[in-house]
């Protein structure tokens, strides 16, 4: 870097701070005579380094004063000394701190102020992990999660803390399964994977039916082109997320995968139980609708069920006269059951997975509500 460029540079950063740019140069110039062993200065002394007029670097050392950029040590003549750097940005600092807790008491009435049912854009994963958690934060019923499983484990002990508050309930839903002992987890490894590519994230969030959070993260290290997720408070759509993501718990819970949480039914109402009633004595005859020499084989296929002992269906007398012979009609015999083998018991479930258990390529592969993001073009009718 070139003298001039860097000295362009150390103006540019002091006006950063705040300072103009005659401010910036007669300070830069105090500075560089300081260093070069020039002891105390005086407003004529530092004109006559830079070329410039002496009144008007009269009038600039005394702003540099009022900023503290300059320490006076005697008045008449006036001499002064240039501030350090570390001692002049410390001030700046604390000066600014200071103005910012003022102008917060001074605009308190404005605070706090938020734009409900507005969706708010998303620019990036930091924003979208530091608006979750704040979500998570104003929890106090009831939160539903679904996610990645690296943003499950990114937040796994944010999820952990708001599920330990009293009254709250946090139930999560994501492709893999985790353990945890205070957050109901629901794996649903079947939804199907939300990102175009297997390294993208995604994350849905509802809060106590009134804030809700959509997010589809980009790859580490990539720019997002415009936002990558939204998220709003007062809006009646987290009801809608809400009960969406209620629906993928209950169903993975009761696919089996995950920790296994009972899901509260309503109660079925039991119907009364019948009376036996007694059995006919006789069957009714079907010998208008069947011939006579016909036998009812579906007996034999319902053997393994109870029934009335068989008997010959009835011939009509029509039939018996002009029939040269009466044939005697055999019941079914009962055939023979194989018994039946029983099922062998199914495996144990694998034990969910900790918090910062590593994913594979697969398990990323699999994450779901691809829906929500993407829309396939269905083929016209001419094929294209």
């Amino acid at each position: 870097m070139s003298s001039e460029s860097h000295a362009s540079r150390q103006i540019q950063v002091l006006r950063d701070l705040g300072l103009s740019r005659a401010e910036s140069e007669v300070y830069l110039a105090c500075l560089q005579l300081g260093a070069g062993g020039a002891g105390t200065l005086s407003s004529y002394r530092v004109a006559q380094e830079m070329g410039r007029d002496p009144a008007n670097v009269g009038k600039i050392v005394n702003a540099l004063a009022h900023l503290q950029a300059i320490r006076v040590v005697q008045e008449k003549p006036r001499l002064f000394v240039a501030v350090p750097p570390e001692e002049f940005t410390d001030h700046l600092l604390g000066r600014m701190r200071r103005r910012g807790a003022e102008a917060v008491s001074l605009l308190e009435d404005f605070g706090g102020q938020s734009a409900d049912g507005v969706a708010q854009a998303l620019t990036g994963r930091e924003q979208t992990a530091t608006r979750a958690r704040a979500l998570f934060a104003a929890c106090r019923r009831d939160l539903l999660v679904a996610g990645s499983p690296e943003m499950v484990r990114e937040l796994g002990l944010d999820l952990e803390r708001v599920a330990e508050t009293p009254g709250c309930r946090v139930r999560v839903v994501s492709p893999q399964a985790f353990s945890s002992s205070v957050v109901e987890i629901s794996a649903l490894p079947t939804a199907g994977r939300l990102g175009q590519d297997q390294n993208e994230d995604w994350l849905l969030v509802a809060c106590d039916d009134q804030s809700w959070l959509v997010a589809l993260l980009p790859q580490s290290g990539t720019a997002s082109e415009g936002p990558c997720g939204w998220w709003s408070s007062g809006s009646v759509l987290a009801r809608v997320w809400a009960d969406y993501l209620e629906q993928c718990w209950r169903t993975g819970v009761r696919a089996g995968s995950g920790r296994q949480v009972p899901v509260v039914e309503a109660p079925a109402v039991e119907a009364p139980a019948a009376e036996d009633a007694p059995l006919p004595a006789s069957f009714p005859s079907f010998a208008a609708e069947m011939p006579a020499a016909t036998v009812d084989h579906g007996a034999a296929a319902r053997a393994d069920e109870p029934s009335a002992p068989a008997q010959a269906p009835a011939v009509s007398p029509a039939a018996a006269a002009t029939s040269p012979t009466t044939s005697t009609i055999q019941a079914p015999q009962k055939t023979d059951t194989p018994p039946i083998t029983p099922k062998p018991a199914a495996e144990p479930a694998a034990a969910p997975a900790p918090w910062t258990r590593s994913l594979s390529a697969d398990e990323a592969d699999q994450a779901g509500f691809s829906f929500l993001f993407k829309h396939e073009r269905k083929p016209g009718r001419d094929g294209r």
